[in-house]
């Protein structure tokens, strides 16, 4: 029987083999490790989002996620296993209407312990409470004034405050309903209007740069996403992000849509071309796996896939794109 230390490693050398280790990971994978081993509340074995740029000196963050169906309510936490966050984690088991509560690591720039905390949920009135925990009552009134500028048919899926980092924001990612992705990608005006109702600037007409690229991602065949960083007096700071979403694969034929005419191969090589990415999500595909393992005394499958690229934006301007492959065991 694998522990849960052997099957990350397992999992991560599946991934960055055949030479993608030095093309998309760098050498953050020491410090990735030890920041895996101080995230793992509960006996299940947690879901892994390898945070990866596609461009640029090659490396990764490591976000590790836990489930609020593999916890029982009362549950006891040490720091050593929530990175410091032991009462969180305690509210989060007992916690209703909440999917999975993240530590994010920017291993990349050498911090492993002191992680973003996150909150991923089924309904967006626990957003508050968690907020308060994790980040004061300041953090819950920024997202609370935020909230109420939302588009009718947004859902605030998640949101999350970053400790270690020097600005204070809180990040909101929400998802436009399907009704909406398919308004917004027929009628970039919609798109302009709502972006500037939430309180992004420089959107002003549908021709702008960030309405536009934004109104091709909500025309792929991929679910659409926001990301803000919510000041703490409620207004949105310069950091933009849109992303899309790529469904979890049945089987290797799914990822044909990364083939130079599939539909995530004409977005990225699009990518490219306005300089966010070089050549390397050419090795996306080969990041795809589901192999059989023996853990907890059952035979399971040990999966990874290419779940989202993410375009970026500070104060305007278009930063590098980023991927996330998904990792865990089902």
């Amino acid at each position: 029987m694998l522990n849960q230390e052997l099957v990350y490693d397992i999992m991560y050398a599946l991934a960055a083999r055949d030479g993608r280790e030095a093309t998309l990971f760098g050498d953050s994978a020491p410090l990735a490790h030890e920041a895996f081993v101080r995230s793992c509340a509960g006996k299940a074995f947690p879901e892994l989002w390898f945070e990866l740029p596609l461009m640029g000196d090659p490396r990764f963050d490591l976000h590790v996620l836990t489930s609020r169906e593999t916890l029982e309510p009362g549950t006891s936490f040490t720091d050593d296993e929530t990175c410091g966050h032991p009462d969180l984690f305690s509210w989060f088991a007992s916690a209703e209407d909440v999917r999975q509560l993240a530590l994010s690591h920017d291993t990349s720039s050498g911090v492993a312990s002191d992680p973003a905390v996150q909150l991923l949920v089924r309904h967006e009135r626990m957003h508050e409470p968690f907020l308060e925990r994790a980040g004061g009552k300041e953090a819950a009134a920024a997202y609370r004034a935020f909230a109420q500028r939302l588009p009718e048919g947004w859902f605030p899926c998640y949101t999350g405050v970053f400790p270690v980092r020097a600005a204070s924001f809180v990040r909101v990612e929400c998802i436009p309903n399907v009704h909406l992705q398919r308004a917004y990608a027929s009628d970039p005006a919609l798109l302009a209007s709502h972006l500037r109702q939430v309180g992004v600037e420089g959107v002003a007409n549908a021709d702008d740069e960030i309405v536009a690229r934004c109104h091709m991602l909500a025309g792929l065949p991929f679910q659409f996403e926001f990301q803000f960083d919510v000041t703490l007096d409620g207004s949105l700071g310069d950091t933009l992000g849109a992303s899309t979403r790529f469904a979890a694969p049945s089987d290797d034929r799914d990822w044909k849509c990364f083939d130079a005419e599939g539909a995530a191969g004409e977005l990225m090589l699009q990518v490219e071309k306005w300089g966010l990415a070089d050549d390397r999500w050419r090795l996306l595909p080969d990041t795809v796996y589901a192999k059989r393992v023996a853990y907890s005394g059952k035979s399971i499958v040990a999966y990874c896939y290419p779940a989202f690229v993410k375009l970026r934006w500070r104060a305007g301007e278009p930063l590098d794109a980023k991927t996330y492959l998904i990792a865990s065991l089902t």
